[in-house]
């Protein structure tokens, strides 16, 4: 009966402590529960970008003039997170001037077709005409990832000529 006691102690003890962990303010607080104070210290999280995938379209190139009239190839490099070069589970995307939704890219690397460390999509008139003007290209990344899936996104604004 002792050892059950214990147990059911420090169970309580680590349920307080997690309470007041959450509830506690960034730096430093104090939570109070059934008369006992537990001096809880946190730190602010900070985001490593390490791990995040990373992104660039190469193509076009900002600021580069393209006839309205044609078909762009965006193309571009990715990588998964620092901490996994070996995820699989990545895929890119693109959009133009936020028409949804976004175009699964091609993964053009040497691994195959799931190898999006280069990749492209040619725009079309199917999806999404250029305009006349500023027109802005974006790409995503995605990776399959727990608890929450990793994304980032890179744009490029390009000018639309001609007719």
């Amino acid at each position: 009966m002792e050892k059950y006691s214990r147990t059911r102690d420090l169970d309580g003890f680590i349920q307080k402590v997690l309470l007041c962990t959450l509830i506690g303010g960034l730096f430093f607080s104090f939570c109070w529960v059934i008369g006992t104070s537990y001096a809880i210290s946190s730190t602010p999280s900070v985001v490593k970008t390490t791990n995040l995938p990373s992104l660039k379209i190469t193509a076009p190139h900002k600021g580069q003039q393209v006839p309205v009239s044609s078909n762009v190839t965006v193309s571009g490099i990715s990588s998964p997170p620092v901490a996994n070069k070996t995820h699989t589970g990545c895929t890119v995307s693109v959009l133009l001037n936020g028409i949804k939704p976004y175009q699964k890219a091609v993964a053009t690397g040497h691994g195959g077709k799931n190898d999006y460390s280069t990749w492209k999509y040619t725009i079309t008139s199917k999806y999404a005409a250029l305009k006349q003007g500023q027109n802005k290209i974006t790409s995503k990344v995605s990776c399959i990832a727990t608890p929450t899936n990793l994304t980032k996104s890179y744009s490029v604004n390009v000018t639309g000529t001609g007719r």
